[in-house]
């Protein structure tokens, strides 16, 4: 039944970008969506902190893939051997070790744990998500609100600037008096503080527009409520329990606290792992003798006493999970009110909008009166000024509810969980978490430094002049570059790229007897200036 009012609702956000665009390129609720949607940074850093989450499984997974290490040295040692004469020597060896689990029973908890951080993770974004089309919408209708209200001011201001016109011609005409001239003086200063405060509130809701949006508002269409909201307050209540994100992250949360309890008790587990190990050494002595050795075995770890860290762990973790299922539970009864109150401003507001309207039809038809009244005698100035004020402010109370009405009705389409990019159906690409996370079961571009996924929508734009985010303005500063040769992979950055790769080995001779060490232009070399021995006496082996 949602899928169908996603697809209504979407349909009825395209039918009013259709008659919007009739006006002078008037932007619709949903173009403000779809460019918050790519551009905006506080949903850009959710989907780069998921993607973080999603290394986590990567690292899980590790406890599973074997452990391989080289170690290798070369030296130069010198000493006093043969009667006293110095005799150096070049040790080198190399050693190479591959681990492989066996047994990994914490490496289980850890993926378990992986899993539900990135369920969080998800749940987390489409909060986010939704946060900032709630925004949108707030903004949105904040803007079309303080628009009318400026309009309205400034048309009673000018109404009130022709009036004391008027009255001064009539004052010099000797038909009222100069209280008359100071009493319109006065409402039309008021009226003029007023419209001063409307387009501060009027700048002041553009900057929130441009703000969570991206760029500063155009000629912005009435969005109209959304459609197949549900009809009692118990029908919505019950949609979202099941679809609220804010409730769906609490039960991730809980869900990864249970989780982590059996990740804390893993650390009783036992671990077998299997070592392989190959040793090769030469030069160890001034005997010249080389060596190899090779090992394969079986190592079993079990933990018996650890002071008391494991069991303390474990404490901890159920003590967790109760907080959150207390929060799960308070994040419900939230959601509830949420709910409730959006459903209540939906449905009030729909009444105050009708007797607003009524107000202002009888405020005008009332000016209208009192006004052809005053010119026959009837009425008095301060008769005027009053319906006049009577009309402003039964204007402001209309749009005021009107833009309540919006604000409630999107929000309560937000509280049951359907106010996102799918539902709404968004004409752009929408993020998928998914590809991403999948490249984490797998050991492909592991070696690469760049990111195995981006982002896969615009990345989000400064909104001040002439400032860059350091994406941009790392390609502002960039000169064009060549094409580069492909990036060297992990063993090529280990042992030297392709074009630095050493020539085949050439067989050495023999080392002849090396001539005496003459001191270099600095002054000597190490073995005279540190050790002190003559040059003389420095032997090959």
């Amino acid at each position: 039944m949602f899928r169908f009012r996603g697809m209504v609702l979407a349909a009825v956000l395209s039918l009013a970008a259709i008659a919007a665009a009739g006006a002078a390129r008037a932007e619709t609720l949903t173009e403000a969506l779809v460019s918050a949607y790519n551009t905006n940074p506080q949903l850009a850093a959710a989907r780069a902190s998921l993607r973080v989450t999603d290394e986590d499984l990567a690292e899980a997974l590790s406890g599973f893939r074997p452990l391989i290490e080289l170690q290798g040295s070369n030296a130069n040692t010198i000493g006093r051997v043969q009667q006293g004469r110095a005799t150096s020597r070049e040790p080198v060896s190399g050693q190479a070790q591959i681990v492989q689990p066996l047994f990994p029973l914490s490496g289980f908890a850890a993926v378990n744990s992986a899993d539900a951080r990135i369920e969080v993770g998800r749940a987390s974004l489409a909060a986010v998500e939704q946060q900032v089309f709630v925004a949108v919408v707030a903004a949105y209708v904040d803007v079309i609100r303080d628009e009318a209200l400026v309009a309205i001011t400034r048309d009673i201001a000018a109404s009130l600037l022709r009036e004391l016109e008027s009255n001064k011609r009539r004052f010099e005409e000797g038909d009222i008096s100069q209280t008359d001239i100071a009493l319109t003086q006065t409402r039309l200063s008021q009226v003029q503080a007023d419209q001063v405060t409307a387009e501060q509130n009027l700048r002041r809701s553009r900057s929130a527009y441009e703000e969570v949006v991206g760029h500063p508002p155009m000629d912005l269409a009435n969005p109209g409520l959304p459609p197949s909201l549900p009809a009692t307050r118990e029908a919505a209540t019950a949609v979202a329990i099941d679809g609220n994100p804010g409730l769906l992250q609490a039960r991730r949360n809980e869900e990864l606290a249970r989780v982590d309890i059996d990740r804390a008790l893993a650390g009783f587990a036992p671990t077998l792992n299997l070592v392989g190990s190959g040793l090769y050494a030469e030069n160890q002595s001034f005997d010249g003798e080389q060596e190899e050795q090779y090992s394969l075995q079986l190592q079993l770890r079990v933990p018996l006493y650890e002071g008391g860290a494991t069991q303390s762990r474990v404490r901890r973790a159920k003590e967790l999970w109760s907080q959150r299922r207390a929060e799960t539970i308070t994040t419900e009864r939230a959601t509830v009110r949420q709910v409730a109150d959006a459903f209540d401003a939906l449905t009030t507001t729909k009444d105050v909008i009708r007797y607003a309207q009524e107000g202002v039809d009888a405020a005008r038809e009332a000016l209208d009166g009192v006004r052809k009244e005053a010119v026959e005698g009837f009425r008095t100035t301060f008769d005027t000024l009053q319906s006049e004020q009577n009309l402003l402010d039964a204007q402001r109370r209309l749009k005021i509810a009107e833009r309540n009405e919006l604000f409630a009705g999107w929000q309560l389409l937000a509280a049951i969980g359907a106010f996102n990019a799918k539902e709404t159906g968004l004409e752009t690409k929408i993020y998928d978490p998914k590809p991403h996370a999948d490249e984490a079961w797998g050991v492909g571009g592991a070696f690469s430094i760049a990111p195995l996924d981006g982002d896969p929508v615009p990345q989000p734009t400064s909104t001040a002049p002439g400032v860059l985010i350091p994406a941009e303005a790392g390609r502002a500063a960039a000169p064009a570059a060549p094409a580069e040769p492909p990036a060297p992979d992990f063993w090529d950055e280990l042992f030297g790229s392709p074009a630095e790769e050493p020539q085949a080995a050439v067989p050495v001779a023999a080392p002849a007897p090396a001539p005496a060490a003459a001191p270099d232009e600095t002054g000597g070399n190490f073995w005279t200036d540190v050790l002190g021995i003559p040059a003389d006496e420095i032997q090959p082996p």
